[in-house]
């Protein structure tokens, strides 16, 4: 129920972080164009892509170490080894970025440097400081620190666009919001700093060089796609491409809060040997895992083309979005056992799968970007998914026994298809021409698919118990 719960909080912020990033994103799309917001994008892409190198996995490293530590002590000497560790790569990742100043400016098209050093030392500093929380299984703490810093990135970004700062408001409001959400955590973490030691250091590194390459398959997966986009095409299919990645991330919300949840305890349980209960959850998050996603499918398929041009006023990007979407059937059954996988410190099999799934994605964006455009990256990131999951759920299957239930994944499939079809038939006497009428059937889809998962008594059992019920902790 634990398990359960923590998924539930970080959901729930991820919810709400979601729906005003994503009513922030119109807003900005509106104001600024798709070229502008592209700007934006590009800009955050550089930021993540060189902030996976300045971390070197060492946040990954720090929720595995501190949450299978025995001692308070144990814990501080991991957490002050890792701010140690990770100030050697962000050095070195900032001396590159001032060298390579020129090209970066010209990539922004504006003096962006100075900026980008300052929000890649926050990004550096937050992700580790959170993963210190994860560390501590504190993971409703890191949900709301997640909110806080994303409506503070929001408000900035707003006040600075309506006063004509254009796209240059939204990094100053992306800086603020790190910082704040760093801030933040370094209040609110328990554990005391302790002189690390040569072993803690040596741990640390032996977990981080696998977890780097992991976060290398992830930078790939999650941003190559755009940076190729910002390099080959033009900054409006930037804006474009990544607003419709960024709504079929909605659909993720679910399988990536249960992934998340699951890496501490999964790391718990190993520590314990208490492998039935790491069957028993994986089992049961990968079928939950599916639970939005399944009708997301669906309900792109048949409103994606009028989402995108009513919504965003964005001419194309329909069955980009359609692509991306379908991609996360994929990544939601990859989350759930890369988690369990580096839970029970196999990070070697991860960094190797990753690196298999590097490989394809690089070599399928730079072959399908220049001919396809848009399209050729949703492609390419959809095919690196598959790959990751099937040989990640491979390699697992040979360690343990687990499996999803058929039924309810089966009833999922079946309630989405309803949804599909009452919406198609709905959108047949009200056309999805304007933002009400659209918004309108995907409320109508939302309440049949709903009432159609609760019509399954499992489902509507495991639901119904992780609410929080009155005098509950």
């Amino acid at each position: 129920m634990d398990l359960d719960r923590s998924s539930v909080a970080l959901y729930g912020a991820r919810i709400v972080i979601s729906l005003v990033g994503f009513i922030s994103t119109v807003y900005f799309a509106r104001e600024l164009g798709s070229s502008g917001l592209g700007l934006y994008f590009t800009f955050e892409t550089v930021v993540n892509v060189l902030a996976v190198f300045s971390r070197f996995g060492v946040d990954n490293a720090v929720i595995k170490r501190m949450s299978a530590a025995d001692t308070d002590a144990e814990r501080g000497r991991y957490l002050t080894g890792a701010l140690a560790v990770v100030t050697v790569p962000f050095v070195c990742v900032s001396l590159v970025v001032l060298l390579a100043r020129g090209p970066l400016d010209a990539l922004f098209e504006l003096a962006l440097v100075p900026l980008l050093v300052v929000v890649l030392a926050v990004e550096t500093a937050q992700w580790v400081l959170i993963s210190a929380l994860r560390g501590e299984q504190r993971i409703a703490t890191t949900a709301g620190l997640e909110l806080l810093g994303e409506l503070a990135r929001i408000g900035v970004s707003v006040g600075l666009v309506l006063a004509g700062f254009g796209a240059v408001g939204l990094v100053y409001g992306l800086m603020l919001g790190q910082f704040l959400r760093a801030v933040a955590a370094a209040g609110l973490i328990r554990t005391r700093l302790r002189r690390p030691t040569r072993e803690t250091v040596r741990s640390l590194l032996s977990f981080s060089k696998y977890a780097a390459g992991m976060n290398v398959s992830h930078l790939a997966y999650s941003w190559f796609d755009t940076l190729v986009l910002a390099l080959l095409a033009s900054k409006a299919a930037v804006g474009v491409y990544e607003s419709a990645w960024r709504v079929s991330l909605v659909v993720m919300l679910a399988s990536s809060s249960i992934g998340v949840a699951l890496a501490p305890s999964v790391s718990s349980w190993h520590a314990s040997e208490e492998w039935d209960r790491i069957e028993s959850a994986v089992s049961e998050a990968v079928t939950y895992a599916l639970l939005l996603v399944v009708p997301a499918v669906v309900g792109v398929a048949v409103l994606g083309e009028a989402f995108m041009e009513v919504v965003y006023r964005f001419e194309t990007g329909g069955l980009v979005l359609v692509v991306l979407v379908a991609e996360k059937l994929l990544q939601a059954v990859k989350d759930v056992a890369q988690s369990t996988l580096l839970g029970t410190e196999r990070e070697r099999v991860v960094f190797w799968t990753n690196a298999v799934t590097v490989a394809a994605n690089v070599a399928l964006n730079l072959l399908l970007v220049p001919v396809f455009g848009m399209l050729g990256a949703a492609v390419a990131t959809f095919a690196t998914a598959g790959t990751a999951a099937v040989l990640q759920v491979a390699v697992l299957r040979r360690s343990m026994a687990f499996g999803v239930d058929r039924r309810a994944v089966a009833w999922q499939v079946g309630a989405a298809l309803a949804m599909g079809a009452a919406v198609v038939l709905a959108s047949r006497a009200v056309p999805p021409t304007t933002v009400p009428r659209l918004f309108g059937l995907i409320g109508l889809g939302v309440a049949v698919y709903g009432l159609c998962v609760l019509g399954h008594g499992g489902m509507r059992t495991r639901l119904l118990a992780v609410l929080p019920r009155p005098g509950s902790s």
